[in-house]
Parts: structure tokens; sequence; C-alpha cells
């Protein structure tokens, strides 16, 4: 028993609780990496239809609150600790960090969410490269988000992901609704 590499479980363990977090579950853990072309003999894609919920977000104004008390708090007892086996260069690390997240920022679009819809796009490419061209044109694609600032930036970096950042202000989006009966229910 002794000198086993106990690594690979705690590995496999996070990853089989991050795959069970209901609708905190991190996408990048449920997501098909797979972006070979799909073909069925006989048939060639003509259209592709997709409703994609808002990548990783903030979390509403309670629980950053909570946060901001509970990790500073905790960065508090850390830094008073005498005998520890954690590395010098990592107190100094929590030493100067503090806690950055505004309320204001509640449910915003995060990078990750950012880097998601981006990499979502780019395997839908790959997947579809007949219907999925490089260049954009307004009569072929159409992009809606309902009345939030992650859906819309989701919706950004998922064009950004098809064609590419130089594009990205020639994309046309309607107005979103405050009540869109099609991408929003209640």
């Amino acid at each position: 028993m002794g000198g086993e590499d106990k690594t690979a479980d705690k590995d496999e363990f996070k990853m089989d609780i991050e795959r069970h977090l209901s609708t905190k579950t991190p996408y990048r853990a449920i997501a098909n990496l797979n972006d070979k072309p799909i073909t069925v003999e006989g048939c060639r894609p003509t259209r592709l239809w997709s409703i994609i919920r808002h990548g990783t977000r903030n979390p509403s104004k309670k629980v950053i609150k909570q946060a901001k008390t509970q990790l500073t708090q905790l960065k508090e007892k850390l830094l008073m600790q005498k005998d520890t086996e954690l590395c010098p260069k990592f107190f100094e690390h929590l030493r100067t960090w503090s806690f950055n997240v505004s309320t204001e920022e509640e449910k915003y679009l995060v990078a990750e969410g950012e880097d998601e819809h981006i990499e979502l796009a780019e395997r839908m490419q790959n997947r579809f490269p007949n219907l999925l061209a490089v260049e954009y044109d307004p009569q072929m694609f159409y992009f809606k988000y309902t009345a939030t600032q992650r859906t819309y930036k989701s919706a950004q970096s998922f064009a950004t992901g098809l064609f590419g950042r130089h594009r990205i202000h020639e994309i046309i989006y309607p107005e979103p609704l405050s009540k869109d009966p099609v991408l929003r229910v209640s």
C-alpha cells in the first residue's frame, strides 16, 4: 500500500463530482469534444438549427456576497496559521489576494463562458464544414439571444468562433425581446 499514487484517484473523483453538479456542472466537464465531420450515407446536411444555453457566468448577488464574506474569513484564518505545511510562496499570493467580483456583475458571462462558446462554434464548424462557411452572410446566419448580458456575450463568442474576431463587427443581431416566447420560458 505504501508508495501508491493517490493523485489519479483524486482526479477521477473530482471529474465524477463535476459531472453531477446539475446546473453548476462546468461545461468543459461534459462537453462533446468530438469535432469529426458528421456523415450519414445517402444524406447531406442542408440546415442546422441550434438552441445553445449561455456559457459559464458569475453567480447571483446573494452568492457573490456570501463568497466574499466566507473567502475573506478563510483567507484571514489561513494567514494566522503558524504551523503549516503550505509553502511560503502560497502565503505571499494569499496575502495580496482579494475577492474582486462585484455584485453589479451578477450573472455576467465570464472568460470561461466566452471560451466555451468560441470552442463550441469551432467544433460545430469542423463537424459541418459544408454548412458553416468561414464567411458571414446575414442571409444564411441568424443569431438570437435573450435580453441579458450573458446571452448576448455568449452569442458574440459563438459568432467569434465561427467567423473570427476580425469579422465580429459584421454580425447582425435582432433586438432581444424582454419575454422571448421561443428562447425563454417564464
